[in-house]
């Protein structure tokens, strides 16, 4: 089982309820929330899209929105995006 790294005073609202959930899935060592942004497009639901490989390797970046805000996470695993992408699906559609 991975873990969430909590360093930020803020989050997007939703945020770490499903980091926790993606943590728990085999393979995911680490979810660390990053850089949160204000601004853009205005979005009604929570979402968390993979965006691409870390440059270091060894996991993905992901953004998650809600609202007008937006904050970088970075997961830490050797599984596969597709297998990322189910699981995220999973979670939030429940």
């Amino acid at each position: 089982m991975g873990r969430v790294v909590v360093t930020h005073s803020t989050y997007i609202p939703g945020l770490l309820k499903v980091l926790g959930k993606l943590a728990a899935v085999e393979g995911i060592t680490t979810c660390t929330p990053a850089v949160i942004r204000h601004g853009g497009a205005h979005v009604e639901t929570f979402e968390l899209r993979i965006t691409r490989p870390l440059p270091w390797g060894g996991g993905f970046k992901a953004v998650a929105r809600k609202g007008r805000s937006s904050q970088e996470v970075f997961i830490t695993t050797q599984l596969d995006k597709a297998v990322i992408q189910n699981a995220v699906r999973r979670i939030l559609d429940h």
